[in-house]
C-alpha cells in the first residue's frame, strides 16, 4: 500500500503531495498492518479489546485511538488518514465515532444503505470450486451478515484472488433482484445484500 501524509500546501495525500515537500505520516507497510487491525477490531472482535460498538457498528474514536495507539503506537490523524483513502471505502467516521461499513462477524444492523442508484448488474469473484454449489443454492454471507458484491469485473476479480489466483466471476441481476423486493445496499464502494437466489446469477468467467 502507498503511503499516506499531510502537507501544508496540498494537504492530505497518498503516496506523495503534488509539490513535494509534504511530510509522510505512516508509511505503506504500517498503513496496511493498522488497515487489518482496524477492520478486525470493528468487525469481528471489539469485544476481544473492550470496545462497546453499538447496533449500528459505531464505535467512540477516541477508544479505538487508545487501543490502536497500545496496539501499533499510531493515533488519531494516521486513523483518519488510513480511513480516508481506504481504496474500498471500509470505514466510515463521522461525530467523533468510527465504525466498518460491511464485513461483520458481529452482530450489528446491517439493512442500510447510503444511496439507492443501485447498478442493473453486479459481480461476485469466487473459487471455481464454489460454482456449482452457488448457482444451485444462491450466495450466502456464510460467516459474515451480509453478502458482498462488487461494482466492476475487475473488482470481483481482485476479491476472487483472495481465495484462488484465476478465480470465477460470477454476473448478479441486481435490478432483478429490485424489481422483486429483494434488498441490495450500497456500503461505500461495496454493494451488499442479504442473499442471491440463485436466478439471479449467471457465470461469466
Amino acid at each position: 500500500m502507498k503511503p499516506l501524509g499531510f502537507c501544508e500546501r496540498c494537504g492530505k495525500f497518498e503516496g506523495s503531495c503534488k509539490c513535494g515537500r509534504g511530510r509522510i505520516v505512516i508509511n505503506g507497510k504500517k498503513r496496511e498492518l493498522v488497515s487489518k487491525f482496524l477492520s478486525g477490531l470493528l468487525r469481528h472482535f471489539p469485544h476481544s479489546f473492550g470496545l462497546k460498538v453499538d447496533e449500528e457498528g459505531w464505535a467512540r474514536l477516541e477508544d479505538v485511538e487508545r487501543i490502536v495507539r497500545e496496539r501499533h503506537g499510531v493515533g488519531r490523524r494516521e486513523i483518519e488518514l488510513i480511513a480516508e483513502f481506504d481504496p474500498k471505502g471500509r470505514f466510515e467516521i463521522r461525530d467523533g465515532r468510527i465504525r466498518a461499513r460491511y464485513g461483520h462477524s458481529i452482530k450489528v444492523e446491517v439493512d442500510w444503505s447510503e444511496g439507492s442508484d443501485i447498478p442493473s448488474v453486479l459481480y461476485h469473484g469466487t473459487h471455481p470450486k464454489n460454482v456449482e454449489s452457488i448457482l444451485k443454492e444462491g450466495l450466502r454471507p456464510m460467516r459474515r451478515r451480509e453478502v458482498h458484491l462488487s461494482e466492476t469485473i475487475g473488482d470481483a476479480i481482485e476479491v476472487g484472488r483472495r481465495y484462488h489466483p484465476n478465480p470465477a466471476v460470477l454476473a448478479i441481476d441486481a435490478e432483478k433482484m429490485l424489481k422483486d423486493g429483494l434488498k441490495v445496499r450500497k456500503k461505500g464502494k461495496v454493494y451488499t445484500t442479504d442473499y442471491v437466489p440463485p436466478e439471479y446469477i449467471k457465470r461469466i468467467i
